[in-house]
Formats: C-alpha cells, structure tokens, sequence
C-alpha cells in the first residue's frame, strides 16, 4: 500500500491540523479515534493524553490564550463528546478559538442504539458558534476549513465537528488534501467619516477614559501605548488584554473589571469620553448602567454584534482595533485634565495598597500576603492564572501582568474547574516559562489529577492552594445575610500528598520564608508541583461589592 492509499479520515484530521498551526492535540483515550492517534505519530504532532475530556479541552483553550493560536482537541463519542460542553461555554463567553472534534458511531449504525452512541450536535450547537457532522472522508478538510472561517469571523470562538468512526477510518486517499488553511478574515479599517469622527471626540474631551479588551489581544499592541502616552491617557485592561500593556505602565489603573476596582467605577463616572477598544459594556463593566450622564462612548470593534450592546455608542467603529489605535498616536495633543488623570493613578495606589491586611491569625496568612508572596518569588514573566472563586477575587485585583497571554481567567463563564487544566495548558504551550496557578481548596478538587499529565510530559507548572478550609466565595457572603453557612466547610486536606502522590512536588507553607522557598524550588525542580498556604477567611471587595 502506498503513502497515499494509506491516508485515511484520521490522516486528513491531522494533516489540516498541523498546517493550521495547531502545536498540540489534546485528547483523552477512545477507540474511534484511533486513526487520529496514529496520523499524529506519523505527521509529528505531538499528542497530549490528558485524564479527562473537560480538561483536554481547557488546555486546549489555554494554548490558545497563550500563543493566540487555535487550540485543538480530539475526543470519543457519547460521552467524550458532552464532556466538552462547560470547556466549549467557557470559550463562547471568552472569545476564544477552539477547535473539538468527536468521534460518532458507525453511520451504518445509526438509529440502532450503538454503544455509548448520543447526538450531540443540538447541545453543542448552543455553546460553540457552529456544529456539524461529517459523512464522507473526503469531504473532511472541506469542513475544517468552513470550521476554520466560522471560528474566526466577528469574534472568534469555539467549533465542533463530528466523524463518525467509519468515516475517521475510511480512505483518503482521493480527497483533496490542504496544503494551506483559509486565509484570516480581513481585519476591517475605519471610514474616512468614522475617522474625522473620532477626530472630533478626541479634541472634545477633556477627561478621557480608555478601556482595552479581548480582540486587542487577537490584533496586537500596537499604536495603543503610543497612544497613551501621548495624550496622557488612563487606560484599564480587560481579560484577554491584560498585559497587552506592560501593567506597571504609569497611566495602568487596573483591571478593567468594575466589581474588584473602585477607582474604574469612579473613572465611569467622571469621564467626559469612554474609548472601548475590542470590547462591549458586560458584566465587568457592570453593562454600562454607571457610566456618567454627559459621557460619550467611543465603541470600536470588528464584530458588528458587539455595538452598541447594553450601553449605546455616540460614535460606533465597525473596525479592528488595530486600524485604529494609529489614529489615536497620530491625532493632535488631547488636552487632558492631568489633575483628574493623576487623582485616579493615586487613587488607584492606595486601593491597590489598601488590600492587604493583617499577616496571621491563628497561623494563617491573609489571601492578598500569600499572594504577594507567591509572586514575589516568581519572575516577571511568569503566566498567572486564577478563575472564579474567592481566592481568584483576590488574585485578580493583585496580580500585575507584563506581557500579553500571561493571564488565564475562565471566569467569563463562573467556571470553577479550570485552573489546574489552564496551568497544564500553559506549560504545553509556552514550555520554559514558570506558570503559576492560585485556586481556593475548593477549586483544585476539580481537576488535581492533570498534575499527572503535566508529569507525564514534562511540563512543568506550580498550583499555589490558598487553603481556609471552605467554600469562601459563597461562604462569606452567606454568612453575613443570614448568619450562618450551609455546607460550606472543606476539612483541610493534605493536597500536597496528592501532588506527590502523583509524582510531583508537594510542600505545606504558612509564612513567608517557606512560601519563597517553595516557590523558587518548585520551578528550579522542573517538575510540576503544589503548594499548599494556609489563609484567613476574608471576603474579596469584589463578592463583599456583588453582594
């Protein structure tokens, strides 16, 4: 048999894969995609086993965060397939580009109650922006390819695709195989009116406010910190964008994420104009609603869908932000209040400092101390990620991010689950560069296991477990409405154990000294590891502020 008559559906998967740019399938054991397992040998795509579907998908969705590549999984029918349901949510609400393929029964077999065989194309049509099936080998790279442009256009996002096994396993050999994938979509520029308008903003305002969010991540840095300095402008990040912008920037007053930052509240207050790059007025930024009467918006996003959302624009730039962060740095001098710029960067100081509390109580650490800690061992250019409970609160108002893809938060969905999987994620897809997870001891029951894969390949990351010994973000607030908790409490356990249980580092820290030590052992060991700190119940200002 020859080269080209041995090429069957799991050849065509992998091919189309690596000339995408794919760096690692994810995956977790299944016959049906056997094909797939072999092409990646004889392709040299490298094949990551994780333990569970759901993971493989979150670090499939963390390579993308980090390299702003499309990140790839490959999974088994029936279940494997509906465990990628919450990894998939978590990509839609993210705006990140994703990739699941799942394998399906024999279409001979369909109808006819095949082990483990489920439709799921209607459940995953409502958490990615398009689902499909395949029928016919031949036709696979075709399908890629409309996943491909479905995936990128307007905000990016997560796709499915479904192959049956008699299909993955069926010749090739006659298709049309991809030497190149679909061009990107072209990155719209502004009108010539649209540019004279926003000429016009600039040289009205005096009280300028700008916001960077998730497409500016995708288009790049460039022109927006020229921009900044130039005109002196206050600027908050966004989720995907956080370190597009070195965050110990001058003109950096935080995450723009309202809830944690009060001085951002008070930025959407006062300001005469409110410049939103790649993004709309959600939850982060409290839809809008506390936005001062007089202010202008200047909304500027690629996707149409995103315009004018929630808050209505006064001047609305169908455009990517990239094609328009020149005009800013080349617009005349703005006259910006200074007075007003240099309340909010002071202001924005003494919040940030304000944070921290008292050390120990009871052997324990407050979270913002152990935090500080943990980052002050680790170098400047380590990734962070932290997700949706009361420790991540914490984090993410603390943390200072210094490049882009160095900040990995699932918490545009409320996931818990993510944390350990997004480190595993992060390690596979920048090897060399320390990775840092902070996650409650409620979170890292999830998915504590991926340590394993993490081992098993080489990958080194380190989990910091700020451990009180419940259900915090719930808990406090819980608590202060009704006096009591219910079923709130976690009997600390010995996670440090699990992690060497699974052939990692494990190592048990309440102060300092140990916390440094761990730290900087941990990544000089090149070997994944845990760190368990002992901290204070204290409520974050963010679920203290939401409730």
């Amino acid at each position: 048999m020859t080269v080209q008559e041995s090429r069957d559906g799991g050849w065509a998967v992998v091919n189309w894969l690596k000339t995408a740019g794919v760096e690692n399938v994810f995956s977790v054991s299944g016959g049906p995609i056997n094909p797939v397992y072999k092409a990646c040998s004889e392709l040299d795509l490298p094949l990551v086993h994780a333990r569970h579907e759901a993971a493989a998908c979150f670090m499939a969705e963390a390579a993308s965060r980090v390299t702003g590549k499309p990140g790839a999984v490959v999974v088994t029918l029936g279940p494997g397939a509906t465990n990628t349901v919450t990894p998939a949510l978590v990509s839609t609400l993210a705006g990140t580009p994703l990739i699941i393929i799942a394998a399906q029964a024999p279409i001979s077999s369909f109808e006819r109650g095949a082990g483990m065989s489920f439709d799921p194309l209607p459940i995953l049509a409502s958490v990615t922006k398009w689902s499909a099936r395949v029928h016919d080998a031949g036709r696979i790279q075709e399908y890629l390819d409309i996943a491909w442009r479905k995936m990128w256009a307007g905000r990016p996002g997560p796709v499915f695709l479904e192959i049956p096994a008699d299909v993955m396993a069926a010749s090739a050999a006659n298709a049309t195989l991809r030497a190149a994938v679909p061009p990107m979509p072209a990155r719209a520029a502004p009108s010539a009116q649209d540019a004279s308008a926003l000429a016009d903003e600039l040289a009205r305002a005096r009280r300028p406010l700008l916001l960077l969010g998730d497409e500016v991540f995708w288009d790049g840095p460039e022109g927006w910190q020229a921009a900044i300095e130039k005109h002196g402008l206050p600027f908050a990040t966004l989720r995907l964008a956080r370190g597009i912008i070195d965050e110990d920037h001058p003109f950096w007053m935080g995450p723009g994420y309202s809830p944690c930052n009060g001085t951002l509240r008070r930025a959407l207050r006062e300001a005469d104009c409110v410049i939103l790059a790649g993004h709309h007025f959600e939850f982060d930024l409290e839809f809008g609603d506390h936005l001062g009467g007089q202010t202008r918006v200047v909304q500027i996003a690629s996707d149409p869908e995103l315009l004018h959302r929630n808050r209505r624009a006064d001047l609305a730039i169908p455009a990517a932000p990239a094609n328009v962060a020149p005009l800013l740095a080349d617009a005349a001098a703005m006259r910006t209040d200074k007075d007003w710029v240099q309340a909010l960067l002071a202001e924005w100081g003494a919040e940030w400092s304000a944070q921290r509390g008292p050390d120990g109580q009871d052997g324990a650490l407050h979270p913002v101390a152990a935090i500080d800690l943990v980052t002050g061992a680790a170098p400047k250019e380590t990734i962070y990620v932290s997700s949706h409970g009361n420790v991540d609160f914490w984090a993410d108002a603390r943390l200072r991010i210094h490049a882009p893809g160095r900040y990995l938060r699932a918490g545009q969905s409320g996931t818990l689950g993510a944390e350990v999987p997004y480190g595993a994620g992060a390690a596979f897809a920048d090897p060399g560069t320390p990775v840092i997870v902070f996650v409650g001891d409620g979170g890292v029951g999830f998915h504590v296991t991926e340590l394993d894969t993490a081992e098993r390949y080489g990958k080194p990351f380190i989990i910091a477990v700020l451990d009180d010994e419940m259900w915090g973000a719930i808990a406090l607030p819980q608590h202060a409405k009704f006096g009591a908790t219910y079923e709130m409490n976690l009997p600390r356990k010995d996670w440090a154990k699990v992690a060497e249980g699974l052939g990692c580092k494990g190592y048990v820290c309440q102060d300092g000294e140990s916390i440094e030590a761990a730290i900087k052992d941990a990544i000089a060991s090149g070997k994944p590891a845990l760190v368990q700190i002992k901290v204070r119940s204290v409520i974050s200002p963010y679920m203290e502020y939401i409730s």
